[in-house]
């Protein structure tokens, strides 16, 4: 593995359909990638002891977090013949029916 500074893959608040399609778009030009395999978490609106949710706050210790994804990624790469990889996740608040991975 090499000991490059981990992508940031935080985002703050929810991941809108605009990031998500442009992401997809950036990669028109790779010919290679002949599929794209998509999983959104979306935060749902359970209701817990008869109050409902409205939202999640999300925080993270950035730093250890960053360094964990890379390590999972870099396995993930090693296991698998993947072109390429993305993880986005939400910081902040994110309200019900938002997506927060993508």
């Amino acid at each position: 593995m090499e000991n490059k500074k981990p992508k940031n893959i935080f985002v703050q608040g929810p991941i809108t359909p605009s990031f998500i399609s442009e992401s997809i778009q950036k990669h028109s030009t790779q010919t290679d990638i002949g599929a794209h395999s998509i999983f959104l978490g979306q935060v749902r609106s359970d209701s817990i002891n008869g109050k409902t949710v409205e939202g999640i706050e999300y925080t993270a210790y950035e730093e250890m977090a960053l360094k964990q994804m890379n390590e999972i990624r870099e396995a993930i790469f090693e296991k698998f013949e993947l072109t390429c990889m993305h993880v986005h996740h939400s910081l902040g608040l994110v309200r019900s029916g938002e997506i927060s991975l993508f």
